[in-house]
């Protein structure tokens, strides 16, 4: 029997992740919900102490490459607006090197020799993030690579004199990569393509040239081998019909540790870069992997590991085959979903997970809702949820679907939900409930939808499109309106948006017909609205809309205001307002 009975209490499990070694020793720093928001702690002798008490949570952080200093990352109220501090940890000082909370600063990297950092900024124009050096002796920043878009700093070269940069040259997946020169500000373009490349990570190698994850030739994420100026045309790993998610090298940059993407579930395989051979390294159980290093001899796998069970968890994964070990995680409590999938309206295949709870199912199938995920370039992965541990407790089933446009299953489903065909992912949606009402694993009468961001949108949808579906919605900073939200979305992110959803101008009668403002007269369902004050990505004019609308139509529609937050809730206190008003209205609505 689980000790956990409140949603409190599944919420707020505590999380370990982002672990990474000291370059110089044996401790290891993580990120940690223990103190009631991410904060950076660190493992050391055996022991776990919290290194940050930083009043705002810790965003992202990275050791020097000399070990001694963590530079870290964190902005006020959860606006994005990102700033750099770094930490000295022996004496547990924190210097804060940017002090402009209008300004975002994206953290990218180290130079090898400590004494600069590379970041992208919109300093100059709140519409571009560009290329700036800083050195760390006086706080002197330079700034290249100006006025192309949305940059980021992904690494500098072994010498320290040029600096890697991955520029989002459409929507969030298409990225073109480029080496800049720190000596003249030169610009040689790395990943050269006449058609749409994701790159989700790239690194240099010491023998020259380096690695990236992208879909160059296919239309699955592979491990490709690039050099300076183009492309060495060598992909050193695939898998068919599985993208990969992420790698790690040895320090001898001999093998490298590759996560694949099987459903959701993280598989390893350990390459050796000399030959292509692989061979599978096995988790302690099914679950997703995230933070892969190899440091020290390489020997082990550091890595984070997470699963519906399973908070975020730190271990050890040795690359000869021998025992996982964990180092530091909570045990296992609650239930594991079952992966499924089923052939839609038009006969693409939908993968979603069904969340079963115990017991007999009742004779008229079971109470359910339907997790939508953001994005929409995301995937639900089998990860911790505790809103859906806790649901699975009172006897609700969970149906968690990754609908055409999500991302996991290569970029022809991904492509699949692009501007005019947004409404096909909602129709995998109804197509999917019908098919379980159909087998009879859920009751029709009793039909929840919940999402989050572009998952809100859904529920929105949803609600207007097919009032007759749905019993309860629950919409977390949702779009109702695409119009307003990208003329008020973050102007550093605008054109990602836009290049997603259509152009506020030019296509404002596309944006017009898929924004479910316009039909708010059709919802039935009460509806429950959670969002933040200062919320950069789906600004909270989203929602008091919505509940203006529905307010004055006399419909059921309770919104909760959360002050101090973004997009997203990673304080204990909001947590508990947040999923304490999601309990309520399940137990009363559903």
């Amino acid at each position: 029997m689980t000790e956990f009975t409140s949603i409190d209490a599944w919420m707020l499990r505590p999380h370990r992740s982002a672990p990474a070694q000291d370059p110089k020793g044996q401790a290891i720093a993580y990120l940690s919900t223990e103190s009631g928001q991410p904060q950076i702690h660190l493992w050391e002798g055996g022991r776990a102490r919290q290194l940050t008490e930083h009043p705002e949570p810790v965003n992202s952080f990275a050791w020097s490459p000399l070990g001694g200093q963590i530079l870290f990352t964190s902005c006020i109220g959860g606006d994005e607006r990102w700033q750099l501090f770094l930490l000295d940890v022996a004496g547990g000082t924190v210097r804060p090197l940017t002090e402009d909370p209008m300004t975002v600063h994206m953290w990218g990297a180290w130079a090898p020799a400590a004494d600069r950092i590379a970041f992208t900024s919109n300093s100059d124009a709140k519409d571009m993030l560009d290329l700036k050096v800083m050195a760390l002796s006086d706080g002197s920043v330079t700034g290249l690579s100006a006025g192309l878009g949305h940059q980021e700093a992904i690494a500098f070269s072994p010498d320290g004199t040029e600096v890697l940069t991955r520029l989002m040259t459409g929507a969030a997946s298409d990225h073109q990569m480029a080496i800049v020169s720190l000596t003249d500000g030169s610009c040689r373009p790395v990943l050269q393509a006449d058609h749409r490349v994701k790159v989700t990570s790239a690194r240099f190698l010491k023998a020259g040239g380096g690695l990236a994850l992208c879909d160059y030739q296919g239309d699955h994420m592979a491990l490709w081998r690039f050099e300076d100026g183009g492309w060495a045309g060598e992909c050193l790993l695939s898998v068919p019909g599985r993208d990969l998610d992420a790698f790690a090298l040895t320090p001898a940059q001999d093998r490298a540790v590759v996560a694949v993407n099987e459903e959701g579930y993280s598989r390893l395989l350990l390459l050796d870069l000399a030959d292509g051979a692989t061979r599978p390294l096995a988790l302690p159980f099914e679950g997703v992997v995230s933070g892969l290093s190899l440091p020290g001899d390489g020997t082990r796998l550091l890595c984070c590991l997470t699963s519906p069970r399973s908070p975020g968890a730190l271990w050890w994964i040795p690359l000869d085959g021998s025992a996982p070990e964990m180092i530091l995680g909570e045990a296992p409590e609650g239930l594991m979903p079952e992966t499924c999938a089923f052939s839609s309206f038009d006969g693409e295949r939908i993968p979603y997970f069904f969340y079963r709870p115990e017991g007999e199912q009742p004779e008229a199938g079971w109470p359910v809702v339907f997790l939508i995920h953001g994005g929409p370039e995301m995937q639900y992965r089998p990860d911790y949820r505790g809103d859906v541990q806790w649901m699975l407790q009172q006897g609700i089933a969970v149906v968690a679907p990754n609908v055409r446009g999500s991302t996991g299953y290569g970029r022809r489903f991904h492509a699949l939900d692009d501007r005019e065909k947004r409404h096909d992912a909602l129709a995998d949606v109804t197509a999917l409930r019908a098919h379980l009402v159909q087998v009879g694993q859920i009751d029709p009468a009793h039909c929840a939808i919940y999402g989050r961001s572009y998952g809100g949108w859904m529920v929105m949808a949803a609600l207007t499109e097919r009032p007759e579906d749905w019993t309860l919605g629950i919409n977390f900073y949702g779009i109702g309106n695409f119009f307003t939200h990208l003329l008020a979305t973050g102007p550093w992110a605008r054109q990602l948006r836009v290049a997603e959803y259509g152009d506020p101008i030019a296509d404002r009668a596309l944006l017009e017909r898929i924004s479910p403002i316009f039909q708010a007269a059709n919802i039935r369902a009460p509806l429950l609205l959670v969002h933040a004050d200062r919320d950069p990505r789906v600004p909270p004019g989203e929602s008091e809309t919505i509940h203006s609308v529905l307010f004055g139509l006399g419909r059921r529609c309770d919104f909760l205001r959360i002050a101090h937050a973004g997009h997203g809730f990673l304080r204990a206190d909001h947590i508990r307002q947040v999923f304490g008003r999601l309990a309520e209205v399940l137990s009363k609505d559903l």
